[in-house]
């Protein structure tokens, strides 16, 4: 529903916020803190605004269904939505709007500290605004998920003598630790366990029936092994043509040699832990290390429901490549990977749905939201200007209010920045891609076909999937 009182480049800021003034908007997101945050306080945007918005929130898998199922329709139902980079924003491209003919519009409130790439973090507007062309703006950062290691600092302590006699170094995690040092840790622990200790399994990796977050957990292993890449596209922009992908080839099979290895000695429930379950394992003490996206952080720290709360868990870089490992020439970088949830307004919309629907998503992405999440619910900043505010400086240190700033230095300070960082693989057929991949990915892991096997597997689907 849209209604519409004119206004001019010249009209006051006031005039021009409420120029949608008893419109209705329906944003659909995923059920994340920032979509909770606006949908417990979004009176705070009708009376600014006069404009009502119904939040719908569910499952990243049920958005895609639902808005895919809209703008491919040529509906409206949702005006605007949530537009997690790879699942919905590559998937979706074409029926996003461009952002960039409302940022230069006058007639329009704007954010005051702007939308360009500088005011985000590291490659965020890239992450989940740039998809096949330049220029184009198809979404604004609106959450983050970024990948971290958490590890049980205490655990690691207790143990690192014994550990030391065996492996002949001592068990820590810094950004020097490859993912070899990761798979003797595991090792030791399982080893702890199968003799009779009271210990928990060393690592547990993402698998379940969420294919992305798998596609995600093994992408970071091979991309920090010479930067090794999917496809030879532009990780920035993607492409609708991306060729035949590089699975098949010599690293992609010792990568996967060395998932098995990994899989073979951590929690045993590996083929069922996605990543919320994977958590909620180390929560309850399970593991004693989980590569882990930062948002994940608050939950960790809650000493009612976490046994890994209280000053037991750090925060660290995922691993770094292991030299010995790599085989395409290229140099070990601790490979880091994410999911950069943007806010995307829908292209069947009328002009003016599609201005007002602009008008709450800088709103939806504003410093002041995005503080108040982080101080509340514990959601995770895009804004670089949020980390300037002398509370959440504070807070990236013990005790904290803001539990999820504890994870800013591994995250914000290192992870993000050249050349760690790895935005794509951005196709058209991305969710395709990322089912044939979990699906060969888990069955190497149980055993029913060698890494080898897994990985011809994997090219010879995608390949067809992208008309190869």
């Amino acid at each position: 529903m849209i209604m519409r009182t004119p206004v001019q480049a010249a009209s006051s800021q006031e005039a021009k916020m409420k120029q949608y003034a008893g419109s209705k908007l329906v944003f659909m997101s995923e059920n994340t803190p920032p979509s909770f945050a606006i949908r417990d306080k979004i009176k705070d945007f009708f009376d600014a605004t006069g404009i009502t918005v119904e939040v719908l929130t569910d499952d990243l898998p049920v958005v895609y269904q639902k808005v895919g199922i809209d703008v491919k329709g040529g509906k409206a139902d949702f005006p605007v939505f949530y537009s997690q980079d790879k699942p919905i924003g590559a998937a979706l491209a074409d029926y996003c709007v461009d952002f960039t003919k409302f940022i230069k519009d006058d007639t329009l409130p704007q954010d005051p500290d702007g939308y360009g790439a500088d005011v985000w973090f590291d490659n965020f507007l890239d992450a989940c605004g740039s998809m096949y062309e330049k220029g184009k703006i198809v979404a604004l950062p609106y959450d983050a998920a970024v990948a971290c290691t958490f590890y049980r600092q205490d655990l690691f302590e207790k143990y690192s003598k014994d550990f030391e006699k065996d492996y002949k170094y001592r068990m820590e995690f810094t950004a020097n630790t490859t993912w070899k040092h990761v798979l003797d840790y595991a090792t030791f622990f399982k080893k702890l366990k199968q003799a009779g200790q009271d210990v928990p399994y060393g690592y547990g990796q993402h698998l379940g029936t969420f294919a992305w977050t798998t596609q995600l957990d093994i992408q970071r292993l091979m991309y920090s092994h010479g930067q090794w890449q999917d496809f030879n596209i532009d990780d920035v922009l993607g492409s609708k043509t991306p060729g035949p992908t590089n699975w098949g080839d010599a690293t992609s099979v010792e990568m996967m040699k060395q998932f098995k290895a990994m899989s073979d000695v951590s929690h045993p429930d590996n083929l069922a832990n996605g990543t919320l379950e994977l958590n909620s394992v180390y929560q309850a003490g399970q593991i004693a290390m989980q590569v882990q996206y930062h948002e994940f952080a608050a939950s960790v720290e809650d000493e009612k429901t976490s046994k890994a709360s209280g000053g037991k868990t750090a925060y660290a870089p995922c691993p770094l490549g292991e030299a010995s490992w790599i085989k395409n020439g290229g140099k070990a970088v601790n490979g880091t990977n994410c999911g950069i949830g943007g806010i995307a307004i829908n292209k069947n919309a009328s002009e003016d749905i599609q201005r007002a629907a602009f008008i709450f998503a800088t709103h939806a992405v504003s410093k002041k939201l995005q503080y108040s999440v982080l101080s509340g619910l514990g959601g995770t900043p895009t804004r670089k200007s949020v980390l300037a505010e002398p509370d959440v400086i504070a807070a990236r240190k013990r005790p904290t209010k803001m539990p999820n700033a504890l994870t800013f230095e591994a995250v914000y300070d290192f992870g993000i920045k050249a050349p760690n960082f790895v935005l794509g693989p951005k196709i058209p057929e991305v969710n395709e891609y990322h089912k044939i991949l979990a699906a060969e990915v888990s069955k190497c892991v149980a055993g029913k076909q060698s890494a080898e096997e897994a990985c011809n597997a994997i090219k010879k689907q995608t390949d067809n999937a992208n008309d190869i």
